[in-house]
């Protein structure tokens, strides 16, 4: 069995996978992890761990020391590479790519062979280019829809924390109006990232993962694949790939 870990900016999501299948999958709040030693305690005997992380090494260090005091083993972490696994890195500067985002491509690549954006909407909403050749062509970054509605609560003297509202682009609730800009500013790009990447006119699919996947999806037309872990899912694909190469 291997144990996947995308250690992101706000929790720790892991995963046992055996033979292709995922046994058990969880998450926690990183100011949760000392509870680790509760979720972690009653797992059979792992192979090996492999992750990704683009937290402060802080957290980094409690991670594993959870792994080597309860499972004996030390994780072996993941950066992004100029090319791995078919893929092909255009970042400037390849190592700057976040690990977490170079798995999700990896995720989409593994899972359908052809041109995608690749979209991972969490605490940051990142929208990543990938065309048929398996070349990474470039992406963007926005402010997660959490963020974005947190930061007009605290930018402005008198506009509300809010968590959810009604998405509507007539909003008549100062609440269903910050939902509404927050959406609609993230679908307009993810809109605009798709119809660049367009070929002859078809559009090209989307592999949506992260905690704000449900928000978004009801909004996107197909073709579209849903999978909230898409960074476990690369990863663990991946190291699947490899061990089929040895």
């Amino acid at each position: 069995m291997w144990l996947s870990l995308d250690l992101g900016n706000s929790q720790l999501k892991w995963g046992l996978r055996q033979v292709g299948t995922w046994i058990l999958q969880g998450r926690l709040p990183l100011t949760l992890l000392d509870q680790l030693e509760v979720e972690w305690r009653a797992l059979p005997p792992i192979r090996a761990a492999h992750g990704v992380s683009v937290a402060h090494p802080d957290l980094r260090v409690r991670v594993e020391s959870a792994c080597q005091g309860l499972l004996g083993l030390a994780p072996c972490w993941h950066s992004s590479p100029p090319s791995e696994g078919g893929l092909r890195n255009g970042y400037d500067h390849p190592a700057q790519l976040g690990p977490d985002r170079w798995m999700a491509l990896q995720g989409a690549w593994h899972l359908q062979h052809r041109a995608s954006l690749v979209v991972m909407a969490g605490t940051a909403t990142t929208l990543d280019s990938l065309d048929e050749k398996g070349n990474f062509l470039g992406g963007m970054i926005l402010p997660g829809l959490s963020l974005m509605r947190r930061s007009l609560h605290q930018g402005t003297a008198y506009l509300p924390a809010i968590e959810k509202g009604t998405y509507t682009l007539q909003a008549r609730s100062t609440r269903d109006a910050i939902q509404s800009g927050a959406l609609a500013a993230t679908l307009g790009a993810l809109e605009l990232a798709r119809d660049a990447l367009g070929q002859g006119g078809d559009r090209v699919p989307v592999f949506l993962g992260g905690g704000h996947h449900a928000e978004l999806s009801p909004h996107l037309e197909g073709p579209l694949y849903v999978y909230p872990e898409l960074v476990l899912e690369g990863l663990a694909l991946l190291m699947e790939g490899d061990q089929a190469r040895i």
